[in-house]
């Protein structure tokens, strides 16, 4: 949260943020506010105890009467009983009517959190003066700690932003967290200059609940409202409600009844230790709908990013349909010119006739709720540009005095190398930038900057409070029934990528997290029966873009990588600026699909864990910026998939089918891609045209000449000119048709009827390797798919190839699998999948 910080002095700070008429404000008189504290005149010595740091501050502020609205309740002992991170901060400002008495942090109700430490530097997280290490484990550790308590308040409130009281001994920041940094104030002697404590407990007293951060957007359902009885009526199980299983026949009377996994996700949000909410939608015409809610079916943690929370919302304005629930996305989107929301996406794709995509229901940016750090940040940077300017006016110009201008100070930042030279690698990328643990900058236009970029750019995003509601409540892809069914689903996905790439839309994100299975009613087959389908939903669109012609050049729309890491391409990983392309999309689907039919498919692998983390977990860090790791790497470019050197991977379905084709494409693409780019970079060859030196002209004479058709093969070879073949297969991932030919064809072919098994990481290992992808970018990637990338140990190959057990069939050669165990009697196009 280093990189987050930007500091504000106190006045501005509160004429900014607290701002109060100056005719209002009380006259202090700094003697007898000395004399309120003198309890604490010694609270800068380090051997008073935090504990009583924090009695006495707790009781003169709330003897004080300076803001009578309001009391200040210690909770440093005890945590909330149902908060199973036990998370316990020192205080924090209550309404004065409603305060709690139980010594709990009570986060669903906190006005103002307040955390003290004793006396020190080690125990202060900011530096005013740029001279201290910040880095420092002490120092550190209090960062994420205040950094945890602010993420804690985020989550458990609707909130624009958080004000924080930070007191170390006898001296306090204020802080004010959003979704883009927080702002810090100086570290104040509140003993020498007590008016300015008292005038921020004065004017926090005077602020209402939107000034102190609360959403107004948001109200709470209250026990015993009649809303909040409508949502206890809705919860409760229907006989008739249908069960989403494939091909399960439905009586024409329950066809719109609804989805039995629908309500009990709405039933499960309303936990009792978590408040309900009434949220409002404000829509482009002006009107506002509002939705009733619970607990977040999903939330993304931290507190700088998106912060994507998806809930199960009930739609009051349907109250006599059958169907009463709905899906509602509140976020933070990112706030550049050309960045569409994703609602006006799905509008425009659903008025394409785009198949397998979420219903458009309503959508709106929240009036007045965006992230204000950026433009401290900016008011800042262009303060201090314009100091240097003055500076720079009273510099020697003349060549006389040129030497005695001093060099300019590096920046901290490139001053630092950002890795040693060579390659660095890892198991897992580290966390986003929100994570203090990270021990590597990010790569350029993955969510930072490298050391040497310009400083005049802004290192935050602004981000737009944002809320989309659609029609479907999906499962996650996890749910899918046997093989067969995950790659009817990953074909549905497709397909709905191809129709949206026809009317120039690219998705951008293709991950697990975005492929969902929808249930519905339709006709089977034979025309005959109502059966439930289990078809592919491709959601979140939020960073689609436009990709139609326009005769004009374009340019990015944000500066970050956009995308989710563990299923990007090797290519658009490897090189962060690269435009998102089909084949890169294609590649995506072909990671998801690998990754689930690993992990929940029966095959030949044994350390499941060891592999996913190896194939999607590992990267490198080749001069300062990160790489694909050596598996994912390799597999692609090589065209063969294997869980050791000699033992390939195996399903013993059409599965090995598909994706050894798709191999074989991707391993031609990059084969294609490698040499289009030697050619444009004028990598060297045989060029019989070049100039030679003369030592080369005097040893050529004297050697024996070469046979031009044997020059031909050997400059072939050096230039690795591709075949006729690699070109080929190369271009079938240009658009998707022989990709979805592929796909249907393989499921009209015959298929295990009970090859889906329980998810096969142990607990242990799901805890480090958990379901939802980390961004490739800073926590602005959302959210919604980031994952908490531990450091971890590195997975050797000798572990992998340990853990390899032989494939099913004695005969476990590939090729055997192809001769017996594929009525479509097709092969792949190359022999290099594994053996």
């Amino acid at each position: 949260m280093t990189n987050r910080s930007v500091p504000l002095p106190l006045h501005t700070f509160f004429d900014k943020f607290l701002p109060v008429p100056l005719d209002q404000r009380p006259k202090w008189s700094a003697a007898a506010l000395r004399k309120k504290l003198s309890a604490l005149k010694k609270a800068n010595n380090v051997k008073v105890k935090e504990s009583i740091v924090a009695d006495k501050f707790t009781q003169i502020v709330n003897k004080s009467d300076v803001a009578p609205a309001l009391k200040l309740v210690l909770s440093q002992h005890r945590h909330d009983a149902n908060d199973a991170s036990q998370q316990k901060i020192d205080a924090a400002f209550f309404p004065a009517d409603s305060a709690p008495t139980d010594g709990t942090p009570h986060w669903a109700e906190q006005l103002i959190s307040v955390e003290f430490k004793k006396h020190g530097s080690e125990n202060d997280p900011f530096d005013d003066k740029k001279v201290l290490d910040t880095e420092v484990e002490p120092r550190k550790k209090v960062r994420s700690q205040i950094t945890s308590y602010a993420e804690m308040a985020f989550k458990l409130q609707p909130r624009t932003h958080l004000f924080m009281l930070f007191v170390i001994g006898r001296q306090f920041r204020i802080l004010r967290w959003d979704r883009s940094g927080v702002v810090v104030t100086p570290r104040t002697d509140y003993f020498l200059h007590p008016e300015v404590l008292f005038d921020f407990l004065w004017r926090i007293g005077q602020a209402s609940r939107g000034q102190l951060g609360l959403d107004p957007t948001a109200t709470l359902i209250k026990p015993g409202s009649t809303d909040y009885k409508l949502m206890d009526e809705l919860s409760i199980e229907v006989a008739t409600d249908l069960i989403a299983t494939r091909d399960t026949i439905v009586a024409e009377r329950d066809k719109s009844n609804m989805f039995a996994y629908v309500r009990k996700m709405f039933s499960d949000s309303l936990a009792e230790d978590w408040p309900r909410w009434k949220l409002s939608v404000s829509q482009d015409d002006g009107s506002t709908r509002y939705f009733f809610v619970g607990k977040p079916q999903f939330a993304a943690p931290g507190v700088v990013g998106r912060a994507t929370q998806g809930y199960v919302a009930m739609d009051p304005l349907a109250q006599e349909q059958k169907k009463k629930l709905v899906w509602l996305k509140d976020a933070w989107r990112t706030s550049y010119d050309l960045v569409e929301a994703e609602g006006d996406v799905l509008k425009q794709l659903r008025d394409a006739s785009v198949p397998n995509i979420p219903t458009f229901v309503c959508h709106g940016d929240l009036p007045g709720q965006a992230t204000v750090t950026p433009e401290i940040w900016d008011m800042n940077h262009k303060a201090a540009q314009a100091d240097r300017d003055v500076v720079a006016c009273s510099l020697p110009t003349g060549p006389e005095d040129v030497h005695r201008v001093p060099a300019a100070t590096p920046s901290a930042s490139s001053s630092k190398p950002v890795a040693s030279a060579g390659v660095t690698s890892g198991t897992k990328r580290p966390r986003a930038e929100d994570d203090d643990r990270e021990k590597l900058p990010p790569p350029p236009g993955v969510g930072g900057s490298k050391a040497n970029d310009s400083e005049d750019k802004c290192p935050l995003r602004r981000h737009i409070h944002y809320r989309v509601v659609v029609e479907e409540v999906g499962l996650p892809l996890e749910a899918f029934e046997d093989g067969h069914h995950l790659v009817s689903v990953i074909y549905d996905c497709v397909e709905a990528h191809e129709q949206a790439a026809k009317v120039g839309v690219l998705h951008r994100d293709i991950s697990g997290g975005n492929i969902l299975i929808y249930p519905r009613v339709a006709k089977d087959a034979s025309g005959t029966n109502l059966v439930v389908l289990m078809n592919g939903l491709l959601t979140d669109w939020e960073l689609s873009k436009d990709v139609k012609p326009t005769g004009q050049p374009r340019r990015a729309r944000q500066p970050e990588r956009t995308g989710t890491w563990q299923y990007m391409s090797v290519a658009l990983v490897n090189n962060p600026k690269k435009s998102v392309e089909i084949p890169d999309e294609l590649e995506a689907f072909f990671h998801v699909l690998l990754y689930y039919a690993v992990r929940y498919v029966e095959s030949g692998c044994n350390d499941v864990a060891a592999y996913l983390e190896q194939y999607f977990e590992a990267y490198q860090v080749v001069d300062g910026r990160y790489k694909c790791g050596n598996l994912k790497s390799f597999t692609i470019t090589s065209g063969t998939l294997k869980i050791s050197a000699d033992v390939g991977l195996l399903f013993n379905s059409e599965l090995d089918y598909i994706l050894c084709t798709i191999l074989q494409w991707l391993k031609a693409h990059y084969a294609v891609r490698q040499y289009e780019h030697s050619q444009k970079s004028g990598a060297p060859g045989l060029n019989a045209d070049r100039k030679v030196s003369a030592r080369s002209k005097k040893t050529t004479a004297t050697t024996r000449s070469i046979d031009p058709s044997r020059r031909k093969k050997l400059e072939a070879g050096v230039q690795g000119a591709p075949s006729e073949e690699t070109v080929s297969n190369a271009q079938k991932l240009r658009r998707h048709n022989e990709f979805l030919d592929l796909l249907y064809t393989s499921l009209a072919n015959s298929w295990p009827e009970e090859d889906k098994v329980p998810d096969r990481l142990s607990p242990t290992a799901e805890k480090q390797l958990e379901t939802a992808p980390v961004a490739l970018v800073d926590p602005d990637i959302d959210s919604s798919k980031r994952r908490k990338a531990n450091s971890g140990v590195a997975v050797s190959v000798e572990r992998l190839e340990a853990a390899a057990r032989v494939p099913y069939r004695s005969d476990h050669s590939l090729a055997a699998v192809w001769d017996s165990g594929f009525a479509s009697g097709s092969k792949p196009p190359d022999s290099s999948c594994p053996q």
